[in-house]
């Protein structure tokens, strides 16, 4: 609605200055005026168009305000300052429209084509950390924001299933004797292989996400014997060799096929648990596309083929890449500066590096590799249901990428990639290699798709001493004085996201009853307000900032936090429920929502007003988080509503209203802002429980 009032009003701008001096205005910005008696709307044009005119800014703005015929939603005009012209809204027929619209963000005017967001991307060799967290819960911010502007949107999350961190630690269930604490390997190893022998069921007594807490502690333990003993990184080329000659259909003896075999069973059992992290924080996905069928169904060896004939990658003979295939990146734009830019995307060895597969999976993507994937549901299945604190309402079937045709479900086929464009989620730091794929795709002869190709980039999530304490973490004297600690899943030292949920669970419970006086808390209230705290607490920041969490910052009900926003929605809620009690329709009745627009304008006065000013900027939102990808626009607009919703609550009490007409208008600004406050709050992905 508030999308169609805008045009109505560029429309009446451009047949004014047409009309008085023939000229067409500049792209036309509207701004909202810092106090509410100054206006709803504020149009700088006359700012613009005095370049154009060579005359006084006000002196236009005074001609182009008297000629505007503007909707009948717009009031009055004034001229403010050197040369603003602001719109005052009809407020009664406005807060009615609002209500009538029934939405706070209008759908895409038409379809601009499937739009791929690529999230989470765990490597699937062990538990999920805090980072992922953050990777998962923007991206499906991202998800959330793009399908409310009415756009489609496939969600994927590729599982490097044939990378060196899998193979790590298949190295360990393999090696363990040959690793720097061996007994400890051993008892790693076995565990591991006992849950994987009973895959996809569990052992009697064993959660389901232990295999995860256990590959966590190996793959360090690995990575802490490579520095003991160099050799060992040889078991490691072995396992790759191994796992790549396997997706790739070649010969290979019985210990290689079993290398194989326990690689691809880890991986599978790893993204289970996965799955199920995400799961808790209501993290949904629509298709897993799997490295390894990259590797079998030859979509690297087609997009190397494009890339040799397009003379975009080359075979070193000498030098340290020599017998590498290589795409030479010195002096290209992006890359200017950087020393020894170039990428190598074939090692000398014949394995394809990261990269290499990952341009390939770009222009699968992007519709413009040739190839496509079988596909076939995901087997174990018993995620992403609808526990009542959810908010999402995701329902289709998750699918993953296979090699074959065999037990695919051809249903799919041609469903999934293809996308006009494609945003990554991935951290600052492969700002390079996602450079990398972007000029690939250029260089491949499709420079239009790489102008669509977008690398979502975001910091680190560290912790605060006090919060890496309370997890466990052992932590030195100079540890405790520094602001945040950065972590290493490779090192062995990071925090666990489930292990972090689970505190986040328990912290929100302790606060519950300390409110409630000891009474016990139902199923699910405190698992709601874990999940709102940490959702808004990786989402408020701008992603270019370090996030150093905290505990009790993060889980605060007054401030910046999710607990805030949801305790604004469980009120609103209360009132509704207070004014069904006494005999008034929680909502009000469509005949109502007409009649307001008859209402007395000094039924609303500015402080009323102002609260139904700020709902009008939620359509604006989406749609500037969905040109600048900047998701902290989000919490702040969310905390802007929930402020309104207060203030209206203390100034404006419903039941205590002088008169009917006056309660009819209070109820309609009540009902605006929850609708507003649900609507953010599905798009952040944070649960209104019914109690806080």
């Amino acid at each position: 609605m508030i999308d169609t009032l805008k045009s109505a009003i560029e429309a009446s701008v451009h047949e004014a200055c047409h009309k008085l001096w023939g000229v067409a205005p500049p792209r036309l910005v509207l701004e909202t005026p810092p106090k509410v008696e100054l206006g709803d709307v504020a149009l700088p044009v006359a700012f613009e168009l005095a370049k154009l005119l060579r005359r006084p800014p006000r002196k236009i703005a005074e001609e182009l305000a008297a000629a505007l015929v503007l909707p009948p939603l717009i009031s009055r005009t004034k001229v403010e300052g050197s040369g603003f012209i602001n719109l005052f809204f009809d407020r009664p027929r406005m807060l009615s429209a609002l209500l009538a619209s029934g939405r706070t963000g209008p759908p895409a005017e038409e379809d601009r084509g499937k739009l791929i967001i690529e999230h989470t991307n765990i490597n699937p060799n062990k538990a999920a950390h805090i980072g992922h967290l953050r990777n998962a819960v923007l991206g499906d911010v991202l998800v959330r924001t793009f399908r409310r502007l009415g756009r489609r949107v496939e969600v994927q999350n590729y599982l490097d299933d044939t990378g060196v961190q899998v193979a790590d630690v298949v190295v360990g269930l393999l090696h363990s004797g040959e690793l720097d604490d061996p007994g400890r390997a051993a008892g790693l190893s076995a565990e591991i292989r006992e849950i994987l022998a009973a895959f996809p069921d569990d052992p009697p007594g064993v959660e389901p996400r232990r295999l995860g807490d256990l590959a966590w502690d190996l793959y360090a333990l690995v990575g802490k014997s490579y520095t003991a003993s160099p050799e060992l990184q040889e078991r490691r080329k072995e396992v790759l060799h191994a796992v790549e000659g396997a997706a790739l259909g070649h010969a290979q003896d019985d210990a290689a096929t079993e290398t194989a075999r326990v690689a691809a069973l880890l991986a599978e059992a790893v993204v289970r648990c996965h799955l199920k992290t995400m799961e808790r924080i209501d993290v949904a996905y629509d298709v897993l596309p799997r490295e390894s069928d990259i590797l079998a169904r030859q979509f690297w060896s087609t997009a190397f083929e494009r890339l040799k004939a397009a003379a975009a990658t080359h075979l070193e003979t000498e030098g340290k890449n020599a017998g590498c295939w290589v795409m030479r990146l010195e002096g290209a734009k992006d890359f200017e500066g950087m020393e020894d830019a170039d990428k190598v995307l074939v090692r000398s060895n014949g394995t394809v590096t990261y990269t290499g597969k990952d341009v390939a999976y770009q222009l699968w993507k992007l519709g413009v590799l040739g190839k496509d994937f079988e596909y076939e549901p995901v087997p174990y299945r018993d995620m992403f249901g609808n526990p009542e604190f959810h908010a999402t309402d995701h329902e289709s079937p998750l699918y993953r990428t296979r090699r074959t045709a065999e037990g695919a479900d051809a249903s799919v086929r041609g469903k999934f990639g293809g996308a006009h464009s494609v945003i990554n989620v991935i951290d600052v730091r492969q700002s390079y290699p996602q450079k990398v794929v972007k000029e690939a795709v250029r260089r491949a002869g499709f420079p239009e798709a790489a102008d669509r190709s977008v690398h979502f980039a975001y910091e680190m999530v560290a912790l605060t001493p006090a919060s890496a304490e309370a997890l466990g973490l052992e932590l030195s004297a100079e540890d405790r004085t520094k602001s945040f600690l950065e972590m290493s899943g490779r090192k062995g030292l990071g925090v666990k996201a489930d292990d972090l949920l689970d505190q986040l669970v328990e912290k929100a419970n302790d606060q519950i009853l300390s409110r409630s006086g000891g009474v016990p808390v139902e199923m699910g209230r405190a698992e709601a307000i874990a999940i709102g705290a940490l959702r808004v607490y990786m989402t408020r920041f701008s992603r270019n900032k370090v996030i150093a969490f905290d505990f009790d910052e993060a889980l605060a009900f007054e401030g910046d936090t999710g607990p805030y926003l949801q305790y604004a929605a469980v009120r609103a809620g209360n009132i509704f429920r207070k004014l069904e009690a006494e005999g008034l329709p929680a909502w009000l009745a469509p005949e109502e929502i007409r009649a307001v627009a008859d209402l007395s304008a000094d039924h609303f006065d500015d402080d009323l007003w102002d609260v139904v000013r700020t709902c009008t900027r939620t359509a604006e939102t989406f749609e500037k988080v969905g040109e600048t990808l900047e998701v902290s626009l989000l919490v702040r607009h969310a905390l802007a509503v929930a402020a309104a919703f207060h203030h209206l609550y203390h100034t404006h009490p419903i039941l205590q209203a002088p008169d009917e007409e006056s309660r009819r208008s209070r109820r309609a600004a009540l009902q605006l802002v929850a609708l507003h406050l649900q609507d953010v709050l599905w798009v952040l992905g944070v649960p209104i429980p019914e109690r806080m």
